[in-house]
């Protein structure tokens, strides 16, 4: 069976339904690929006596439970190597594990043997594969006595297995290849290193998000192959940060007896086992009320955070305690990944910084003091998690009057981050249903409520035999997977939503009739409103641009201020002159900052006050201030102030694109020389507004 049918096969599994239209753009095929292929799934289907798959161009294909679960069993008897096909990418991971694991000495014909290829092909392979090595730092030697090996920073050798066992994983059956070569090498087999690390993570009450667990085994797999190599490993460079507090920590004797268990600790170096509780450290669920010595470190980190992102954002937290320890649990692995430089594959990192742009924006500033902690920028994978913690403040789901009558489940692997706005998103999206607080698919085992509908990231997820409609979902998903979502849904609890619109028909109805300007903004368009999302992220709706908040009579400039009070109350009264806030929100934007210190200090020389809504704003607004001399306000690096911007915000979310804006202006130094040398206000609107997208 070729690759693109297994391709088809796997969108059909994932699928309620779905068109020709829509397979031919997933898999970058014409229409006649497609019906060619589909006729040949349907001659397997013939054999099963399974419900065919019947296609038009924009006619819905539904498919049934009793064809996917033939689909299933097609795919699991594609499996063995005798019958699977690497493609180029699964290739090359194979010839990289074959140098990694380091136990035998390989030549040209071991590539050709292990691969089922020709010569001519794992000689192309090589071409694109050492380069990529080489940017790296890596080099792939050989020579007759030792065949091919690898040579550099043993950091980096090991960082590159991780990256790409996470990437392969990241994939639906990403897992076979990988299967696949534990088998032929005779290495520790996936299921008893499961067996001895579950029993393991139970004894230390260590918590792993379920997807890091699958990842860590793979990874331990190949490590351990590599840390008892007998083979020489030329070129060695082990830069581990040496932090005493890790020995004492149950991380460290989770890896330990790990290594005992296997009769490989005696033999495997002191750095090694550091290395590997690390790793532990980095893909594990923070718990703040476990008291770690590291708890204080952390903690302290996560409030100044979140204190950050809260002035930059001009936002308040509703359950401040629930945001900290929901942001801890994610923080504590993410400081150890960063600070031992563990690589992290983020799969959804491009579709956050798009859907969730503005928060991501915030973020990225929020975070830039905490770069000196780890010697480097913050990667933009781990930007993307934090943005997804954070988003999820600002999905509230929609109020629903009516008697909710159908149960939902959702089974997330991915982690509390992917859970939370995986919830909120679904709960807008569907408000008549009634959904319980998501899972993870081990719990599922031990869950006994009725559901109806059950979503789910992962469909292979285990446990997941339950007869009842499972719909396949994204943890961020775009317009157009959740108007497509939104049709499932109510096809297969059949709702009278199905009368639904199809976005196809409508476009083919407008251009009939009409000259449509951008055929992808509109659709875009009507994505939104059939699928009634309301809520920050929709493309259409972003919100109040920056120069919607401001005009010439919000702007003062030279204000003589003689202290910090002084320059907060001075500069917000161009609020209250102009009807947008009253003085007792005034007065509450000085107590604010007296609370809070001088963390509305939020970058060089520029605060940023501002006070809860229900202090006395009247309507949305920014003033923008600039002071005749600089005032102290007690910040150690960002004093002394000398431009003040003070927000009047009515929620948490319709200022937000607007301060995602000015958050940019702050990385610019010509804004800043801008409002030095203002002689008139018009000068400083006339930049914001040149500077707008």
């Amino acid at each position: 069976m070729d690759k693109e049918i297994v391709s088809i096969l796997q969108i059909l599994l994932n699928s309620t339904l779905i068109t020709t239209k829509g397979l031919q753009e997933e898999t970058n095929s014409t229409k006649r690929q497609i019906t060619y292929r589909l006729n040949k799934i349907n001659d397997m289907f013939k054999v099963k006596k399974v419900p065919l798959i019947t296609s038009g161009a924009n006619k819905d294909i539904i498919i049934q439970k009793e064809t996917k679960d033939v689909i299933k069993e097609i795919l699991k008897n594609n499996y063995s190597k005798n019958t699977y096909y690497f493609n180029k990418a699964e290739r090359l991971l194979y010839m990289y594990l074959m140098l990694f694991i380091n136990i035998e000495d390989i030549s040209i014909n071991h590539f050709i043997d292990s691969l089922k290829v020709s010569r001519s092909t794992v000689i192309l392979d090589f071409k694109e594969f050492i380069p990529d090595l080489e940017k790296k730092g890596i080099e792939v030697k050989n020579n007759r006595t030792n065949g091919y090996y690898l040579v550099g920073s043993e950091m980096e050798i090991r960082r590159i297995l991780i990256k790409n066992i996470l990437e392969t994983l990241s994939n639906e059956e990403g897992s076979r290849v990988l299967d696949i070569f534990i088998k032929e090498y005779k290495l520790d087999s996936y299921g008893k290193a499961k067996d001895i690390i579950s029993k393991l993570v139970r004894k230390h009450e260590i918590t792993f998000v379920e997807d890091r667990l699958v990842e860590f085994i793979y990874i331990f797999i190949f490590l351990k192959a590599r840390m008892l190599s007998k083979k020489k490993i030329t070129s060695e460079n082990i830069d581990i940060p040496n932090i005493l507090a890790i020995a004492s920590m149950k991380e460290y004797r989770f890896a330990e007896e790990l290594l005992e268990v296997y009769n490989s600790k005696d033999k495997i170096r002191s750095h090694d086992i550091m290395y590997i509780s690390a790793w532990i450290l980095g893909i594990s669920v923070g718990n703040f009320e476990e008291d770690t010595m590291d708890r204080g470190v952390i903690s302290e980190i996560v409030n100044k955070m979140m204190t950050k992102f809260e002035y930059l954002s001009g936002v308040y937290y509703i359950s401040k305690e629930k945001i900290f320890k929901q942001l801890y649990s994610h923080f504590r692995p993410a400081y150890y990944r960063m600070l031992f430089k563990l690589p992290i594959y983020n799969p959804l990192c491009e579709k956050i910084k798009e859907e969730y742009r503005l928060v991501y924006r915030i973020v990225s500033n929020a975070m830039k003091e905490f770069c000196g902690l780890f010697g480097e920028e913050i990667q933009e994978e781990e930007l993307a998690y934090l943005t997804m913690h954070f988003a999820a403040i600002f999905s509230n789901g929609k109020k629903f009057d009516v008697l909710r009558k159908r149960t939902a489940l959702i089974v997330c692997s991915n982690g509390v981050g992917s859970s939370a706005i995986l919830y909120a998103e679904l709960t807008n999206l569907f408000p008549e249903l009634h959904f319980l607080s998501p899972l993870e698919s081990s719990k599922l085992k031990d869950f006994d409520e009725h559901v109806d509908i059950v979503f789910t990231t992962n469909y292979k997820a285990e446990g997941l035999e339950i007869d009842v409609p499972v719909i396949k979902v994204s943890p961020v998903m775009t317009q157009k997977e959740k108007y497509k979502i939104t049709r499932e849904v109510y096809i297969q609890l059949g709702d009278i939503f199905l009368r639904q619109p199809k976005i196809d028909e409508v476009m083919h109805i407008i251009k009939k009739y009409a000259k449509v300007t951008s055929e992808s903004l509109l659709s875009n368009e009507l994505l939104s409103y059939f699928t009634q999302i309301e809520n920050f992220t929709s493309k259409g709706d972003e919100g109040l641009m920056l120069s919607d908040l401001i005009n010439e009579t919000l702007v003062k400039l030279k204000v003589p201020a003689k202290n910090w009070e002084d320059a907060i109350r001075q500069s917000a009264s161009v609020l209250v002159e102009n009807g947008k806030a009253t003085e007792e929100y005034v007065d509450a934007m000085v107590n604010t900052a007296k609370e809070s210190g001088a963390y509305i200090v939020i970058t060089k020389h520029v605060a940023l006050p501002h006070a809860r809504p229900e202090a006395g704003t009247k309507e949305i607004a920014i003033g923008i201030a600039t002071l005749e001399n600089p005032i102290e306000f007690g910040h150690a690096d960002n004093d002394p102030v000398k431009y003040i911007f003070c927000l009047s915000a009515v929620d948490n979310n319709s200022h937000l694109h607007a301060m995602s804006e000015l958050v940019e202006l702050f990385e610019m130094e010509e804004f800043f020389k801008t409002l030095d040398d203002a002689k008139d206000p018009k000068e400083i609107i006339d930049f914001i507004k040149s500077h707008e997208a």
